[in-house]
């Protein structure tokens, strides 16, 4: 028996954002199943059967229905034959995993109890979890667009993807029938999220560098502006300037 890293990200139809768990469906679900040593060297290495990307889709399996039962029979099996399944990803506790619980159920495809026993079985790391005290333990203006460039930053001999596109256009991808650019955008956030975690020290370092440094900038203007008030008021900062220091 082995040991796996699972990253996981899901990908949903949803017409309005205020739709959100009440008229939304899955319609993709995307895993990196990795068997590599834990350990930055390994951010070099995506060949199988090391590593392995697989994807459960609508528009192949023919049914939200069928993407969870799929699912979830590939994450059984998964864990049967494995001595220790981590399930990684970003903003997983808050979305992924209670959509895949919510949709299972009403799909009758298992009971809550059984699906809370299933992921009380997996430990579960969520890198939105892990940078919020880089964020002033505030979720606004947290996304993984931003720990992806802090990535490219921090680790310079390491190719990280370029993000393919918002979350926001899966809508848009889906009404058109464009699935295989939604595939691209799932892989690209699978991969980045396997890159955070395998160079998780160095981007937390520089993330909360970052930070500090903000923080420092703001303690200056909040000094200056009592000492000197009229120089505060005559400076014009550059918000894009700003946004390249923090999230």
């Amino acid at each position: 028996m082995v040991e796996v890293r699972l990253y996981l990200d899901v990908e949903t139809y949803r017409p309005r954002p205020e739709d959100i768990f009440i008229n939304e469906k899955v319609v993709a679900v995307g895993v990196i199943e990795d068997y590599t040593e834990y350990a930055e060297k390994s951010s070099a290495v995506w060949e199988e059967p090391q590593v392995k990307i697989r994807f459960f889709t609508e528009w192949e399996m023919g049914s939200e229905k069928e993407v969870l039962y799929e699912f979830y029979n590939y994450l059984e099996e998964l864990l049967k034959r494995s001595k220790f399944v981590n399930v990684m990803g970003f903003n997983i506790l808050k979305f992924d995993i209670p959509l895949l619980i919510q949709k299972a159920v009403e799909h009758g495809l298992r009971t809550y109890a059984e699906l809370n026993k299933l992921w009380n079985r997996v430990p579960v790391i969520d890198y939105l979890q892990i940078f919020l005290p880089t964020n002033n333990m505030v979720y606004k203006g947290l996304k993984l667009e931003s720990l992806a460039k802090i990535l490219e930053e921090a680790v310079k001999d390491v190719e990280v993807p370029k993000l393919y596109s918002s979350g926001k256009v899966v809508k848009d991808l889906y009404e058109r029938g464009e699935y295989e650019e939604i595939i691209k955008h799932l892989e690209t956030d699978l991969r980045i999220i396997r890159l955070i975690d395998l160079n998780h020290e160095t981007v937390l370092k520089l993330a909360a560098e970052r930070r500090k440094f903000l923080q420092l900038f703001n303690n200056l203007l909040n000094t200056l502006n009592v000492v000197a008030p009229h120089f505060i008021s005559s400076l014009v900062l550059n918000p894009k300037t700003l946004a390249q220091f923090s999230f």
